[in-house]
């Protein structure tokens, strides 16, 4: 019985570790205008930024990938729905990091390019 618990907590961390890992290109593609024109980065910059203040908080980042994710209806969406609340929020919160290189609690247009 003990082997089955083992290959279960195995295959849990495989699991994660794998839709952990999805979640990030997930994320990276989310803001899927980066890669394109400039114009369609500020486009997709103004459609994240709800409050239309020029800066996108953390709130409006996590509400901006969660419908984007939403709507793609991929096996990417897929594999991160499968996490746990916690975990996406960890990995939401990761990803904006990255992007706030400056630390500020926002993101600028400036910030808003695609992360590695």
């Amino acid at each position: 019985m003990s082997d089955f618990f083992n290959r279960a907590a195995a295959a849990r961390v495989l699991f994660l570790s794998l839709a952990v890992g999805v979640a990030g290109i997930v994320l990276s593609d989310v803001v899927q205008a980066q890669d394109g024109p400039r114009d369609q980065r500020t486009e997709s910059f103004r459609s994240a930024d709800t409050n239309r203040d020029g800066r996108i908080s953390e709130e409006e980042f996590e509400a901006f990938v969660k419908i984007r994710l939403g709507s793609s209806g991929g096996m990417r969406a897929v594999m991160f729905n499968r996490l746990t609340p916690d975990e996406q929020k960890a990995r939401l919160d990761e990803k904006f990091a990255q992007m706030d290189v400056n630390g500020k609690g926002y993101l600028t247009l400036e910030d808003w390019r695609p992360q590695s």
